[in-house]
């Protein structure tokens, strides 16, 4: 884990790295493996993601404070953890006993009686000791000049938990921390899927037009005049007989 004076926060887990940069509102993770970047805006309003994946054990910051007044929330001062001046704080909740599920009434086994001989009575069990609920106490060791977890130490029914950073470097980290390799590759957000598309509206009956007027009767036409019988044709008059012709006069030779 690495912090910038200007807020800038990088945080490594196995091939993977996540820089969060507050005052341009982008939280950017880097794939060490495929060697690609994906950068995704940060509202301010909107708190940024948590930093730490699941099944990878980080450093754990400063437990959030839930919303209940029956936690106990003590200022431990300043000390020096392994010569780092830390500041502590411990916070305490109160012990939570879940309800006890109701238990089945078990039939119990009849036993062989045997004739003339009365049953042994058995002898009462030991009364179980009370558990006595125990609360859960977190302490937290932030560094005063990195505001890094130094020590975080977390102790409840199941044990005692503790984290302690190791390796600290003072001072500025180096800027090329904060900034994407060259050779990376730019990808983005997969696209949500196509919403469907509306079903189409039922089509709508058509109307049926008017009837068809009847039209009117046709008009008998007038019956046709009989034809006048032809009348017989006029008998051919006979050729007159042709006319003799005169004799021509002899030729006289002078």
């Amino acid at each position: 884990m690495a912090r910038s004076a200007t807020g800038q926060l990088r945080v490594d887990y196995a091939n993977s790295s996540v820089i969060t940069n507050p005052a341009a509102g982008t939280t950017t993770f880097l794939d060490h493996v495929k060697k690609e970047v994906l950068v995704i805006p940060t509202p301010p309003s909107v708190a940024p993601p948590s930093l730490m994946p699941p099944g990878f054990p980080g450093v754990p910051g400063a437990p959030t404070a839930p919303p209940t007044s029956a936690m106990a929330v003590k200022d431990l001062g300043i000390r020096m953890i392994q010569g780092v001046e830390a500041q502590g704080m411990q916070y305490t909740l109160p012990p939570m006993t879940p309800p006890k599920p109701p238990a089945p009434p078990i039939p119990g086994m009849p036993g062989a009686a045997v004739p003339g001989i009365p049953g042994v009575p058995g002898a009462p069990g030991l009364p179980k000791p009370p558990v006595v609920p125990q609360p859960m106490v977190a302490e937290t060791w932030v560094a005063t000049k990195t505001q890094m977890p130094v020590l975080t130490r977390i102790t409840g029914p199941f044990g005692q938990s503790m984290c302690h950073c190791k390796n600290t470097i003072a001072g500025e980290p180096s800027p090329s921390k904060f900034l994407v390799p060259p050779d990376y590759k730019q990808v983005g957000l997969p696209k949500p899927p196509a919403p469907p598309a509306p079903p189409a509206p039922p089509a709508m009956p058509s109307i049926p037009g008017p009837p068809a007027m009847p039209g009117a009767p046709a008009i008998p036409g007038m019956p046709a005049a009989p034809a006048m019988p032809a009348a017989p044709a006029a008998p051919a008059m006979p050729a007159a007989p042709a006319i003799p012709q005169a004799p021509k006069p002899p030729k006289f030779g002078f």
